[in-house]
């Protein structure tokens, strides 16, 4: 399920990897052993039995933005082979990762690679560093408007930067990272007041609340309820 930060995967075996479409099971996409998925607002089908071994890296919402030179706006709802971004450098690492001797190793080496990737200084724009953490924390309070006002930027060029270095909108980072509080409050909890939940995640209509999970999630609400497994943001196809 989307939760506006990017990742990185390695599968480990010698198998592709495939991305389903969930409304229809049978399309896929076919990617190489590594690649980058960017920060999404839909959710996606893996296939596990495809994916027995794999290494992952979790970026924060704004973590890729250093690590290359396309502007994390370009990857928004994409799956990217690493081959298109790094050059032969993802296969150097997924190398490294298969020879390494223990997971302690594959986590050292992996963050010495990244940082050898390096294309601007580590941290985002002080301006979209202070937007993100007051989206974050109040995702259905905080307007455009009032951030600006605080940092002293045109509206305009806030937006761009910040769709550049986060990789969503403002509007779209803001209404995933309000999917994730409600995935917080509910998960492993069999009986939920959705009503409270809806207002204290800042819904004041049912429709709209019903409307933006099933938006996300690609279930229903009982649905995700059912299914839920130990990890919040994945539930298997049925």
């Amino acid at each position: 399920m989307p939760n506006g930060e990017a990742s990185m995967v390695f599968n480990l075996r010698d198998d592709w990897m495939r991305i389903y479409d969930p409304d229809d099971l049978n399309r896929y996409q076919v990617y190489g052993q590594a690649v980058l998925s960017g920060a999404r607002t839909k959710s996606f089908v893996i296939d596990t039995v495809q994916e027995e071994r794999v290494f992952g890296i979790q970026f924060q919402p704004d973590g890729t933005f250093p690590f290359f030179r396309l502007p994390a706006s370009e990857m928004e709802n994409q799956t990217i082979d690493l081959l298109c971004l790094w050059g032969r450098a993802g296969d150097e690492l997924r190398e490294r990762l298969l020879a390494a001797p223990t997971i302690a190793h594959m986590f050292l080496l992996s963050e010495k690679f990244l940082l050898l990737q390096l294309v601007r200084p580590l941290g985002l724009h002080r301006a979209v560093a202070f937007a993100q953490q007051q989206f974050c924390r109040y995702p259905h309070r905080v307007s455009v408007g009032s951030v600006v006002a605080d940092i002293g930027m045109s509206q305009r060029r806030f937006i761009q930067l910040f769709h550049e270095q986060v990789g969503l909108t403002k509007k779209a980072f803001c209404r995933v990272r309000r999917f994730q509080r409600i995935l917080h409050k509910v998960h492993e909890t069999r009986e939920v007041d959705w009503a409270d939940v809806a207002l204290t995640c800042g819904y004041y209509d049912q429709a709209h609340f019903i409307h933006d999970f099933r938006d996300y999630s690609g279930i229903t609400r009982s649905q995700y309820l059912v299914r839920a497994t130990e990890h919040l943001n994945h539930v298997p196809e049925v």
